[in-house]
């Protein structure tokens, strides 16, 4: 018990003395009620030794010390959901140059600041350009010197990617298949006159 007093008059007093008297000696004596602890040095005390105090600047003045209102998140968990709209899944598109639209959402929007953009896929190959516009043109240049035949099944992928093209977000993958359209016109008749 005389022990626990004593620590516990030991903490009580450096941690005062802490408060003022951040480079001083502490000395310990000892009278009839225990330990006692003082900067004045009295015949047979003991110096303490203290360790050094762990000191935490000051924010300057006018800065804020209150904690952010929400907590930063990782770009990857920023976006909570992210789909292609156009095409539609099993849907068509009525195009003779392979020239098509593509149309994604992102919740929340694309951040832009953050050097986010869109990249697609088709058929497993990239388009190898960031869009940053929700609706965008996927550019004849990507087929090259060969359209794809008609009524053929597209795969198209989408990805939300940040600078570096580390995918962020993923969109579920969509079916379509690519029309052509075609000019039909009926067989004209001949037209008949009436003679006389």
């Amino acid at each position: 018990m005389k022990r626990l007093v004593a620590d516990v008059s030991l903490a009580l007093a450096l941690s005062l003395c802490a408060a003022t008297l951040l480079a001083q000696t502490v000395y310990r004596t000892h009278d009839a009620s225990g330990p006692v602890f003082s900067d004045k040095p009295l015949p047979g005390a003991q110096t303490i030794e203290l360790k050094p105090l762990n000191v935490i600047e000051s924010p300057p003045a006018g800065a804020s010390t209150a904690a952010p209102s929400s907590p930063v998140q990782p770009p990857a968990a920023a976006y909570r959901s992210f789909a292609i709209v156009f095409p539609e899944n099993d849907g068509s598109v009525l195009t003779n140059t392979a020239v098509f639209e593509v149309r994604v959402v992102a919740e929340p929007a694309l951040m832009l600041a953050d050097g986010h953009a869109f990249t697609v896929r088709i058929d497993g190959k990239p388009v190898g350009q960031r869009f940053t516009a929700s609706e965008f043109m996927i550019p004849d240049e990507f087929w090259g010197d060969e359209l794809p035949p008609a009524n053929q099944r597209i795969q198209l992928d989408a990805a939300i990617v940040d600078r570096s093209g580390a995918v962020l977000k993923q969109a579920p993958p969509i079916q379509f298949y690519l029309r052509h359209a075609t000019l039909n016109s009926p067989t004209r008749r001949p037209i008949v006159t009436n003679p006389g």
